[in-house]
């Protein structure tokens, strides 16, 4: 009836050595933030389907400690309608003890780790799932995320074997997505074995097989679909293949694109980007060299001249709570966080941008506060806050007079080069997010970061001269000098031993630097030379306290911001034909 399908892998690894090789020198030349950290260096998933269509799943995930961890952790959701039964835990020589907390549409498997911690460790789970087999009225299908999106960490090695309920393996069609991963694959009379490497983190790699319908199908194992389904896979699997071919092809031609682009833009930067001298010599700024808001400060050196990134958002929230617009308070007994408005009606001394803020914030507080994990979730909903954030970050640039700081003859002769690579940059990101999702094709992630490439060289003047003093163009000597005193504000606040020489006077100053700190990207480093140089006592009289025991707090709108990005509607629902990347399943896990 059935027919067994391998997709073919191209090799694309002798053409990425060159960007492999940047990643990795630059890694090696960034200092480690920390010696703790921990690796996935093998995951092993046995799937059972039974007769019945009863779905058994036995896992085991290899970690590699350096450091101090406490628990491993897996989470499992339920697929659509469907429930988990029978879950089941253990490590290897019984290293650790097993517990099971529900959450949110599933459960979280913990293992407790002895102290000191083990250097490797291996934790097995197991557990049924109970409505994960479609059963339609032609055959039966398993669509499942042999690996979810939610791994903190990129997994070296994965082996997988899927048993299905058919004496032989003529019967069997199936399709990994995405094949990029996968090293090997064969089928074994009614077993597919599965061998992958080098899955990113938060990338998900997943099985459709297809096999004979099971008859007199119980809604208790499987969920029935009143429908044909194998035309319509068949369709999308195709449709997804024809779609993978193209997607190599464009990155072979984007890498041809961005070679030609590379010669033009460093001949200009050498002839025209030298900047101006100033007589500045400062080594440190122990104080804000000047009033600018801390958005217009991020926008003109950490993000694109004059755009900010979304630690500008995160500075301008923390400015409204330094000001007494907002309260932040800890919520007892948890790492969460309070989020109080203050109703003041008074606005007038606020920017039009900072009052988008603190509407935003109030919006999502009808009571008066809201708890922070409330609100990331609210703001991740829908794709409202990415388009708030988008236009919030034109206001932000319309206050910020970038004639007065930067100039460029350079940019005068980069014009049609950049107008023409600046589309074309455009049309690529239209092409990748719109119709080539980087979680399906995760060849794309290559073309991604290539056009990113191309746009940094035809517009880039603005990231070099921030970032690494380089650019097209220049400064002027305002420019300039706005930009070292600035990035030496940022040093102290970063050299514990300067600020323990020099400390700012009182609990108050210190906020009003964290404010600043949070904007120039340093909130981390910054809370921690800050309770380490104040008493413990004073410390609670800050502003930011909670964000003491909450850290991640600070930069906790990236994931708000990314959730609710626009996303490819090519997933399946509950019922009927799934697309790619449409499997149960999943799910994710990490140590902690």
């Amino acid at each position: 009836m059935l027919s067994f399908y391998k997709g073919e892998k191209i090799n694309l690894n002798i053409v990425t050595q060159g960007l492999i090789f940047l990643l990795v020198l630059f890694f090696l030349l960034t200092p480690s933030a920390s010696a703790r950290d921990y690796s996935l260096e093998e995951a092993t998933a046995n799937i059972t389907v039974d007769s019945n269509g009863l779905t058994h799943v036995e896992e085991s995930i290899s970690y590699n400690f350096e450091g101090t961890y406490f628990e491993v952790f897996r989470r499992i959701y339920y697929p659509p309608g469907g429930s988990i039964e029978n879950i089941q835990g253990y490590c290897n020589n019984e290293q650790c003890t097993f517990e099971i907390v529900s959450i949110q549409n599933g459960y979280e498997l913990i293992g407790k780790l002895p102290q000191p911690t083990p250097e490797k460790i291996t934790f097995v789970v197991s557990y049924d799932y109970h409505g994960g087999v479609k059963v339609y009225n032609d055959i039966s299908e398993l669509h499942y995320k042999l690996w979810g999106d939610e791994w903190e960490r990129p997994l070296n090695t994965f082996t997988a074997t899927l048993t299905l309920p058919t004496e032989t393996g003529e019967d069997i069609s199936y399709w990994l997505h995405p094949n990029d991963y996968t090293q090997q694959t064969y089928l074994e009379d009614n077993v597919i074995r599965v061998k992958a490497d080098n899955i990113p983190s938060n990338s998900w790699y997943e099985i459709r097989a297809v096999f004979p319908r099971i008859e007199s199908p119980d809604s208790k194992f499987v969920s029935i679909q009143n429908e044909d389904g194998f035309e319509e896979i068949l369709a999308v699997e195709k449709e997804y293949e024809s779609k993978q071919n193209t997607a190599q092809f464009l990155f072979i031609l984007t890498i041809l694109f961005v070679s030609g682009i590379f010669i033009f833009p460093f001949y200009i930067y050498f002839k025209y980007g030298k900047e101006p001298r100033v007589d500045y010599y400062a080594l440190y700024e122990r104080e804000p060299p000047t009033d600018s808001k801390p958005a217009v400060v991020n926008a003109l050196l950490e993000g694109q001249i004059g755009i900010p990134t979304l630690e500008g958002f995160t500075g301008t929230v923390m400015d409204l709570v330094n000001r007494d617009y907002v309260s932040l308070r800890d919520k007892h007994e948890t790492e969460d966080v309070i989020i109080e408005i203050n109703e003041k009606t008074n606005l007038e001394n606020l920017l039009d941008f900072e009052i988008d803020v603190y509407n935003l914030l109030k919006s999502h507080a009808p009571s008066g506060s809201v708890l922070w994990s409330q609100l990331k979730a609210d703001l991740g909903r829908g794709t409202e806050f990415y388009k708030f954030v988008n236009e919030w970050n034109k206001k932000v640039k319309n206050q910020i007079k970038v004639d007065k700081l930067f100039v460029s003859k350079g940019n005068s002769y980069m014009v049609v080069f950049s107008i023409t690579t600046i589309i074309a940059a455009f049309l690529a990101f239209w092409l990748i997010f719109d119709c080539f999702p980087l979680n399906q094709f995760p060849v794309m992630t290559n073309v991604k970061y290539l056009v990113m490439i191309a746009a940094v060289f035809s517009v880039g003047l603005i990231i070099f001269t921030v970032t690494r003093e380089k650019s097209f163009g220049r400064w002027t000597s305002e420019g300039r000098l706005f930009q070292k005193r600035w990035n030496n504000f940022r040093k102290y606040l970063n050299d514990f031993s300067a600020l323990k020489e020099h400390p700012p006077e009182s609990i108050k100053i210190w906020d009003h630097y964290m404010v600043y700190a949070i904007a120039l990207g340093i909130a981390e480093k910054a809370l921690q030379n800050m309770s380490l140089i104040i008493p413990s006592d004073q410390l609670r009289d800050s502003h930011f306290y909670p964000m003491h025991q909450s850290p991640i707090f600070a930069s906790g709108f990236h994931s708000a911001y990314k959730a609710s990005t626009p996303k490819s509607s090519s997933s399946g629902g509950t019922s009927g034909v799934g697309g790619v990347g449409g499997g149960f399943g999943g799910g994710g896990g990490g140590a902690r």
